[in-house]
């Protein structure tokens, strides 16, 4: 997608953009105070979402890096503190916040059947 199919991208105040590389390369977003893009469903974008929804009082930020990683979000989610040093806590942040697992529609089914099997018993 280009720049020139969003309408909003010169007045847009979210600090990062999937039309702009130089935001998603080096950009940081704190979710209590700054912006989330309306106008693309990026699954970066998404996860802001949830994030802003759960995030505390004292989130710190987060990196594209962090927020592309698909991970679980649960209520007082933490990002990065501004104060420290940025490497170690994103290895450490990335470390504890493993990808959401993807079944397959075999594990799916087999949950399935074994959520049923227990209704039934009951």
């Amino acid at each position: 997608m280009e720049k020139e199919s969003c309408k909003s991208f010169d007045h847009c105040g979210a600090p990062l953009c999937p039309l702009d590389e130089e935001s998603m390369a080096n950009g940081i977003w704190y979710p209590i105070e700054e912006e989330i893009c309306t106008k693309h469903r990026h699954p970066f974008i998404l996860m802001q979402r949830k994030i802003a929804k759960k995030a505390s009082g004292e989130a710190g930020y987060f990196t594209p890096e962090m927020l592309k990683s698909n991970c679980m979000v649960k209520g007082g989610i933490l990002g990065i503190d501004p104060e420290r040093d940025e490497k170690m806590q994103l290895i450490k942040w990335l470390k504890a916040h493993k990808p959401k697992r993807i079944r397959t529609a075999e594990e799916r089914a087999e949950i399935g059947s074994r959520l049923q099997r227990k209704t039934n018993v009951t």
